[in-house]
């Protein structure tokens, strides 16, 4: 483990798979009618939680992941760690990391049920959330990598609640800014949220996050990504090429003048004139959001049970998830 990580002294019972990748897999976990579940900073652990788990030693990224999410454990707009923990299971030495659990799903499930995109409205509250996280990221001198529907998920606060927030996941590929000025990265995140800069000269920085932002918010509203062709099976580097050497349309019916405009805000192919986090937070777009998480509001909660993600109806039997080694991804 990364040098002055310490185990969560805390009792978790594996449940269902949540999903699998490259990494490794995803469990839903339960701490509830476990003696002495544990707290992380004097808060109480939630009884479900979302366990990230991969080979201890395939587990380099899993750990790097892991020191971005301590740097922002205050924050409302991140999805909260809940440290790490070994295991050893069905005879493989598993790496796992505590995460908070987002019982709302990410963007990109709300997108496949609507099938024809989001109220405006919606995306308008999700959205800012998802920049009041950027800010705090980029004023960290952090750059995500990887933002795109899929890695924002949906948290509802406590059990009588059901407001939802938009917080940033998944830190799997990024990276500090000290890291993007020294080190050759090659192309690195989802390739139909890449910026030009990092199609072209393989550069990234805190702008090459708000362009992925760009092309989250066209996608919610109209429900296709900004890319798509009229061939539907188009290959990936169409896409690529497409970016580099094209301007993105915003002509859609369903964008107002409003998202249309702060579209085209996150969408300047130059990165030195793209609009920043902390610029997107005052457009119009943003201003007239409602139910925003704010930091304030979260602190008050941390006083009590920091970010309760109970199901409604969490009594239901809770099944745990026998042959671990059938689940764990080979590189």
């Amino acid at each position: 483990m990364a040098e002055g990580e310490e185990e969560v002294e805390v009792m978790w019972k594996r449940g269902r798979t949540l999903g699998k990748g490259g990494f490794g897999f995803v469990s839903l976990a339960s701490t509830d009618n476990i003696d002495n579940a544990g707290t992380v900073d004097h808060c109480l652990i939630p009884p479900l939680i979302a366990v990230k788990s991969c080979m201890f030693s395939r587990s380099e990224s899993l750990q790097l992941e892991r020191e971005f999410l301590r740097m922002f454990e205050d924050s409302p707009h991140i999805i909260r760690s809940f440290g790490v923990k070994v295991t050893l299971e069905d005879g493989v030495l598993l790496y796992n990391l505590l995460l908070e659990y987002a019982s709302g799903g990410s963007l990109a499930d709300r997108l496949n049920c609507s099938g024809k995109g989001m109220p405006e409205v919606e995306v308008k509250k999700h959205t800012k959330n998802v920049v009041l996280g950027l800010s705090r990221i980029h004023g960290s001198g952090i750059i995500h990598c990887d933002l795109k529907p899929h890695n924002i998920l949906l948290v509802t606060p406590t059990d009588d609640d059901t407001t939802e927030i938009a917080k940033i996941a998944d830190f799997g590929l990024a990276m500090t800014l000290e890291d993007s000025w020294t080190q050759k990265q090659g192309l690195r995140g989802t390739k139909r949220y890449m910026a030009p800069e990092s199609v072209l000269k393989q550069e990234y920085g805190p702008e090459a996050d708000i362009w992925a932002l760009g092309c989250t918010v066209y996608e919610l509203i109209t429900g296709k990504p900004l890319w798509e062709s009229s061939n539907s099976d188009a290959k990936v580097d169409d896409v690529l090429s497409r970016i580099g050497s094209e301007e993105p349309s915003f002509e859609n019916e369903k964008l107002s003048a409003e998202a249309k405009d702060f579209v085209r805000s996150c969408l300047v192919k130059n990165p030195s004139l793209r609009w920043t986090a902390d610029m997107l937070l005052n457009h119009s777009f943003l201003k007239s959001a409602n139910n925003v998480q704010t930091a304030t509001k979260t602190r008050k909660k941390q006083s009590g049970y920091m970010s309760l993600l109970r199901r409604p109806h969490r009594k239901t039997a809770f099944k745990t998830q026998p042959h671990i080694r059938d689940l764990v991804i080979e590189h």
